[in-house]
Parts: C-alpha cells; sequence; structure tokens
C-alpha cells in the first residue's frame, strides 16, 4: 500500500505544479466528504439505543385504560412533556432544572 503511495504523491505533485493545485485539492476534499457523509448515514441506519437506556422489559408502560396520565412541567418557561414511555424513576430535565410531575385524572 505504501509502495503505490510513492508515485501517487509524485504524481499528485505533478499535477499540482503544472496545472494549479486546485485540480488536486478538490478530488481530495470530495473524497473527504464523502467518506464523512457516508459514515454518518452508517451510522443513522443502525438500531442502536442510547447508554444508559434500559432494557424493553424495564420500561414502565401506563396501562391505556387506566383512566390518569403523568404530565412533567418546568417551572420556568412552562413547557410540558408527556411520557407514553418512562424509563426510569427520574423526572426528565429542561431549562437546567428537574421537571414537576403532575398527574391528571382523565374524566
Amino acid at each position: 500500500m505504501v509502495l503505490l503511495l510513492i508515485p501517487a504523491a509524485g504524481l499528485a505533485v505533478a499535477v499540482g505544479v503544472l496545472f494549479g493545485w486546485r485540480w488536486v485539492l478538490a478530488p481530495l476534499l470530495g473524497w473527504a466528504m464523502l467518506t464523512w457523509l457516508l459514515a454518518s448515514l452508517r451510522v443513522l441506519g443502525r438500531d442502536a439505543k442510547a447508554p444508559g437506556m434500559p432494557d424493553e422489559d424495564e420500561l414502565e408502560v401506563a396501562p391505556v385504560g387506566s383512566g390518569e396520565r403523568t404530565l412533567f412541567w418546568c417551572e420556568e418557561c412552562g413547557t410540558e412533556v408527556l411520557l407514553l414511555v418512562r424509563g426510569t424513576s427520574r423526572a426528565p430535565s429542561h431549562c437546567g432544572q428537574r421537571m414537576h410531575e403532575r398527574t391528571e385524572i382523565l374524566n
């Protein structure tokens, strides 16, 4: 592999001196961008879960017809979050603080 780099580097220098360096740098930049794009798409295509996420059997799922739902709200900005699946017993964070829990009974 290293033996192939020596003639390629010599050819790149010759092309750069004779025709301008943009003919050498543009394909290298294009190759780097294509490699980065394909690596990004490969990561998105994987079925990976976030570190620290519990397994599916450890999640707490509220029963559908239970008649109540649990909301979390941020005291600072007023954002409300309805969690359908709860991974841990800790409340989520927003605006740098823990959100407050509020249980509503449905009519």
